[in-house]
């Protein structure tokens, strides 16, 4: 028994190298030598060396052109060198006209406004082992926050890194922070170059392994090595800083107080006031992205705003709070992260804020309204469970977890099998929580589609044709019901009549759960990734024919492991068979890690089996 053990742990062992020894890194780091210089006032300049070596063909493709980004009316940035050395030895300098000044592209859906630029290098001859250096130097002339200084860098477990060294040296008028993880070094002595008193740090990180990304993957912020440092305080600094230079942009004009009125005319209910003011912005103010000069952190004014009906997420948040301002309710700005990342770093960094939302602390209410699709009292998935800075105080909250009482779906289906083999179908699916404001963006982007062809894609999710018309209410009225009804035919699905079998089919129902027996959780499991407690139940009904005699309808399922649950009935009344299914997942933490795919591992075999569970009948 020994031996079969140590053979099984060999294997387990040889098949775990071998998927780690498929991944390559594109592109691994050789050298990265980073120097900042940093004044009393917070501006500073930064001198930078880079080299890296492209290690695959998908990595000559992917990183022949260096991208380095700043914001010319804040920076200034010049390329000192540039050059691919390739592996005899041989350098290939980069030509000036190779080195191109283009606007910033932003990587959001949403149209952008923005001083951001771009200098592109595009390096001669590359290909697998060359090797792409530059030097370039940043002058950061004006901070974004006056007075201030931060930066941070991670290092991805995604790629090799070979000699990479930051120093940092500022005046000590300026009180710098510094924190790392897993670099070597700390404070050292001053360098002759160095200007009198200035205080000087170094710090060394190299890195050997490199591992493939994996599913639903935390940021890497949230687990990696990395370098911090920062002129704030502490969260409390940094709320004061965005506030001291938003808060006058929400100054209540005669045309703000009166348009607030005019919204909230016929209710004295506070929280009445506070959604229909909600829903007006997010109605009606058009999200854009703008970022000129410190725009990253610094709203427009209010007025401007509603003048225009366009601004970004900082703008809809100032326009809201005039609003809610000027009927005596009270509200912050709140920075948060919308993405992968669900702590906040030790020191105060702007890092991990990249949106900023609204909140009510008299309702201790969160809104977004960039959102257009999420009615009052419900976040988008990526802002649930998340730390906030409230910038009107400084203090740290967290945006509501997923519940299972709050964020489900129900669906019910009614569907007759026809002599033919057809299936004539109807559906009724109500969703909840984050789930409706995925329901109701889907069903607006049907809109003014044609709707056959909507229809045909639906139906071939799961290799199903037909026809049929799908029916909502308005997906941008956000305090009316939601609820999704289709009616579909199926194109023949068993051959009838004769002896046969029939599974479930989905029509154009949401098909939540057969969708989810799609999913294949990962092998191996090294870093953090995020996950949801929901909660999904489908109600099936299937009128078959007298004509047609049913021998055998499915066994019922119940897996219950930790906090997951599933179970299935099949109850055959007369000729109509009644399906009832529900899935619940109750987690305790939005973070999952190895434990939460081995439950996985065994779920979706249970699943996909009673999915594909059939009706016998001649």
């Amino acid at each position: 028994m020994k031996r079969i053990l140590q053979l099984l742990a060999m294997v387990a062992w040889f098949f775990s190298c071998a998927v780690h020894a498929q991944y390559k890194p594109p592109v691994s780091t050789v050298l990265a030598e980073t120097s900042y210089f940093v004044n009393q006032d917070g501006s500073y300049h930064q001198e930078l060396e880079s080299q890296t070596r492209i290690e695959t063909a998908q990595g000559v493709n992917a990183f022949a052109e260096e991208r380095l980004s700043y914001i010319s009316t804040l920076e200034d940035l010049e390329i000192v060198e540039a050059y691919t050395l390739q592996p005899d030895g041989s350098k290939i300098p980069v030509a000036p006209e190779s080195i191109r000044t283009l606007e910033s592209a932003d990587a959001s859906e949403a149209p952008t406004f923005s001083d951001a630029k771009v200098k592109v290098i595009v390096f001669p001859k590359v290909d697998v082992g060359s090797q792409l250096y530059y030097k370039a130097r940043y002058f950061q002339h004006t901070p974004l926050f006056p007075g201030h200084f931060f930066t941070s860098t991670y290092f991805s477990p995604h790629k090799r890194y070979g000699n990479v060294t930051i120093h940092i040296s500022h005046d000590p008028a300026i009180a710098i922070q510094v924190d790392t993880k897993e670099m070597r070094g700390g404070k050292v002595a001053a360098l002759p170059s160095d200007q009198a008193g200035w205080i000087r740090y170094r710090y060394d990180y190299s890195q050997t392994e490199a591992y493939p990304a994996e599913s639903s993957q935390l940021s890497v912020a949230d687990f990696a090595p990395y370098f911090a440092a920062t002129s704030m305080a502490n969260y409390e600094e940094l709320a004061r800083a965005y506030q001291s230079r938003a808060k006058a942009s929400t100054r209540v004009t005669p045309a703000i107080a009166k348009l607030a009125a005019k919204i909230t005319s016929g209710t004295n209910e506070p929280l009445e006031k506070v959604r229909r003011l909600y829903s007006w912005v997010s109605q009606n103010i058009r999200y854009i992205a703008i970022y000129a000069g410190a725009g990253g952190f610094v709203p427009h004014d209010a007025q401007s705003i509603l003048d225009h009906r366009y601004g970004d997420c900082k703008d809809h948040v100032v326009l809201l709070e005039s609003l809610l301002q000027s009927i005596g309710i009270e509200s912050s700005p709140a920075l948060i992260n919308y993405g992968n990342s669900h702590r906040l770093p030790n020191l105060a960094l702007v890092t991990p804020f990249n949106h900023v939302i609204t909140y009510v602390p008299s309702f201790n209410l969160f809104l977004d309204s960039t959102t257009q699709f999420a009615p009052m009292g419900t976040l988008p998935d990526k802002e649930m469970d998340k730390p906030v800075l409230l910038t009107s105080n400084g203090k740290i909250l967290r945006t509501p977890s997923f519940d299972t009482q709050k964020d489900f779906s129900q669906t019910f289906v009614q569907m007759t099998l026809m002599p033919d083999g057809k299936m004539l179908g109807k559906s009724h699916t109500q969703m909840h929580g984050f789930l409706e404001q995925h329901s109701r963006a889907s069903q607006f982007g049907y809109q003014n589609q044609e709707p056959e062809r909507v229809v045909t894609r639906l139906l071939s999710r799961f290799q199903e044709t037909g026809t049929g018309k799908i029916q909502s209410g308005n997906p941008k009225d956000l305090g009316a019901p939601w609820s999704v009804d289709a009616e579909f035919e199926l194109d023949p699905l068993v051959n009838v009549p004769g002896p046969s079998a029939m599974g479930m089919p989905t029509g154009l129902a949401p098909g939540i759960l057969k969708a989810m027996s799609g999913y294949k959780p990962a092998r191996i499991r090294r870093f953090p990734h995020s996950c949801i407690s929901v909660r999904h139940e489908e109600t099936l009904d299937v009128l078959i024919p007298k004509e047609i005699h049913i021998e055998r309808v499915p066994k019922g399922i119940d897996f219950v492991r930790g906090g997951v649950q599933y179970k299935s009935r099949y109850t055959l009344q007369g000729n109509t068979l009644n399906v009832r299914r529900e899935y619940i997942a109750n987690r305790p933490t939005s973070i999952c890690g190895e434990e939460d795919d081995q439950l996985w591992r065994e779920l979706v075999p249970v699943l996909q089996r009673d999915l594909r569970s059939q009706i016998f009948f001649n």
